[in-house]
């Protein structure tokens, strides 16, 4: 890798890594959030950043190798290759929905109302490309 290619390869990660620390600022302020409960959010989102992330980086490998095997027109890969990249979609979700249940644990009910908006708001934003569509049945 020459060196532009590495400095933009750096750059990509430190802007994704700003992206995940931002991304939840709305949840806290669209909740109410106090002090204690932001920083518990916090904890259990770093919680389960990391194996989400590797997760995410298994499905996205599954995903290239299913595409893969359409090109090449393997049936018997395509329905091994999807076989596998739906379970890794579910055990995504699996960990997702565990984040999410700690976080419930810790909000009032009037937080939790405003919590099952949020995560209505993004289940709709999810699914913008065709292969997690066919997934999640959008």
């Amino acid at each position: 890798m020459n060196p532009v290619q590495n400095l933009v390869r750096h750059f990509l990660v430190v802007a994704a890594t700003c992206a995940l620390l931002l991304a939840d600022q709305p949840l806290k302020s669209a909740l109410g959030l106090t002090m204690d409960q932001a920083r518990a959010v916090d904890e259990i989102q770093r919680q389960y950043q990391r194996p989400f992330a590797a997760k995410r980086q298994q499905y996205n490998t599954q995903m290239r190798a299913l595409r893969r095997a359409r090109i090449a027109n393997d049936s018997a890969a395509v329905i091994r290759e999807e076989k596998l990249a739906r379970q890794l979609h579910q055990e995504m979700r699996g960990i997702q929905a565990q984040e999410d249940e700690a976080i419930r644990k810790l909000l009032t009910p009037e937080q939790d109302q405003k919590f099952a908006a949020y995560l209505k708001l993004r289940r709709e934003m999810v699914g913008s490309s065709r292969d997690d569509k066919e997934f999640t049945g959008k």
